[in-house]
């Protein structure tokens, strides 16, 4: 005995590969937006990590006997340990009262490969610490 087919509902409706043109539209929009967001976790990485960095450099310099270049070298050591050291730029001041340090981490040299949308784009942290005098009260 003979068997019958019947014709599938897509080719009846004259839609056959139209799930395969959907994704071949949606797909780069859908990519793009992952790598979007994979860069945006990227940037808040560096953020904490620069803001993180700048403390303990600041934490090495306040303590009596501490100098500007050892708060220097404590942010690039952490942030070469963390590996977002690439092109950052550091600056410390030490007075009498307080402790400054700031670091400048460039995105365009620490991106995942979408460098392109963040040339120009620089994480910034500081802050300010009073120093520790000896004989201090605590």
């Amino acid at each position: 005995m003979k068997r019958i087919r019947r014709p599938s509902k897509a080719r009846r409706d004259g839609r056959t590969g139209a799930a395969a043109v959907e994704m071949a539209l949606v797909s780069p929009i859908i990519f793009l937006m992952f790598l979007g967001a994979i860069e945006l976790n990227n940037l808040n990485f560096i953020r904490n990590t620069a803001a993180n960095a700048v403390y303990e450099g600041a934490r090495t310099a306040i303590v009596s006997g501490g100098t500007a270049a050892g708060g220097s070298a404590a942010v690039m050591d952490y942030l070469t340990k963390v590996g977002v050291h690439h092109g950052a730029t550091v600056n410390s001041s030490v007075t009498a009262q307080t402790v400054t340090v700031s670091v400048t981490i460039p995105m365009h040299l620490n991106s995942f490969g979408i460098s392109r949308f963040t040339t120009g784009y620089n994480v910034t942290q500081a802050i300010t610490l009073k120093r520790e005098t000896p004989g201090e009260a605590e």
